[in-house]
């Protein structure tokens, strides 16, 4: 049995009292029974409100809605999701999509309720556990037609470098000493990342502790889709490896990165490409924190910490700093 963690991400949500009348009355109608309860539930980013419903006939579901009163750029992310579980194969380790709503402003996702805990990843059995979910996943997600208008990591990762291009030199302060000592050359890398990052598997692009969930059998459950989209089959097991980013811990793990059948790259084009999605990242993070929040009072803190922690892990693989 896994202890309780405090996720990575935790947001400040809404209390699921803040959806409109007529949301919850579609979903009283869709369930067919009345909502006695609503325990809202913690991780994530979302401004809107997640909740494990108690409906009058004694079956619990999971909840998670958001309204652009709210956020005005999570409803997309929400009919991201929508799109992407329409299309996933039915698994044991993801819940599965009950209904969906949305009228032009709000968004809600009905999913089968998980009962658990978040998962720590410092302990070695949970870890494993995950690692092997990960796995099974991407291997499941390489041949998974999964069709979406989103574009793939590699045209995501250009749209990274055309912002992080011209914020940079208006945001020195932000960046580290070793960053701006090897300016020219760390911005050569954020150039050439998408060149790196092959199209091989449909990639949930945001594996982290409070996107996982592990049962009372101990077996895990992933949800959350809303980044989803095509990209290298090694990503999401270095994106769960992002814990433990700043340590040499992290470098070992690269190397023991499984090849798949869909692996198009050499161990060390691989172990290159990390790097560079990692700089990428974290620079873009400590850019982005001076930003606007959008109504997420907790997300430019999250943004520092996870950019500090990522400029680490480059500069100790680039051998910077």
């Amino acid at each position: 049995m896994t202890r309780p963690v405090t996720p990575r991400a935790v947001g400040a949500r809404a209390d699921f009292a803040v959806v409109p009348v007529e949301l919850r009355d579609w979903l009283e109608d869709t369930l067919g029974a009345r909502i006695d309860q609503a325990v809202t539930q913690v991780g994530g980013m979302s401004p809107g409100p997640a909740a494990r419903l108690l409906l009058s006939t004694g079956r619990r579901v999971f909840v998670k809605a958001v309204g652009t009163s709210l956020n005005r750029f999570t409803p997309r992310l929400f009919r991201r999701e929508v799109e992407v579980l329409r299309q996933l194969p039915t698994v044991d380790y993801r819940p599965s999509m009950l209904a969906s709503y949305d009228d032009g402003d709000w968004v809600a996702i009905v999913l089968e309720d998980v009962v658990g805990t978040h998962p720590d990843l410092d302990d070695d059995t949970v870890l494993a556990a995950v690692r092997d979910v990960v796995r099974r996943q991407t291997a499941e997600l390489i041949a998974a037609a999964i069709l979406t208008d989103e574009p793939d990591l590699a045209a995501t990762a250009v749209r990274w470098s055309h912002d992080i291009h011209g914020s940079a030199r208006q945001a020195r302060d932000l960046l580290p000493l070793w960053w701006l000592e090897n300016e020219a050359d760390l911005l050569t890398r954020i150039s050439t990342l998408s060149h790196t990052l092959p199209t091989e598997s449909f990639c949930h692009l945001d594996i982290r502790d409070d996107n996982l969930l592990v049962r009372p059998d101990d077996s895990v459950v992933v949800f959350d889709w809303g980044m989803a989209r095509p990209g290298p089959a090694w990503v999401d097991e270095v994106l769960l490896d992002l814990h433990v980013v700043d340590d040499p811990e992290f470098d070992h793990r690269v190397d023991t990165l499984p090849s798949y059948d869909a692996s198009t790259q050499s161990a060390e084009e691989r172990s290159d490409a990390v790097t560079d999605l990692i700089l990428t990242l974290g620079t873009s993070l400590a850019l982005l924190a001076q930003g606007d929040s959008h109504g997420l009072p907790h997300l430019s803190d999250f943004r520092r910490r996870e950019s500090t922690r990522l400029l680490a892990g480059a500069a100790r693989r680039l051998q910077l700093g």
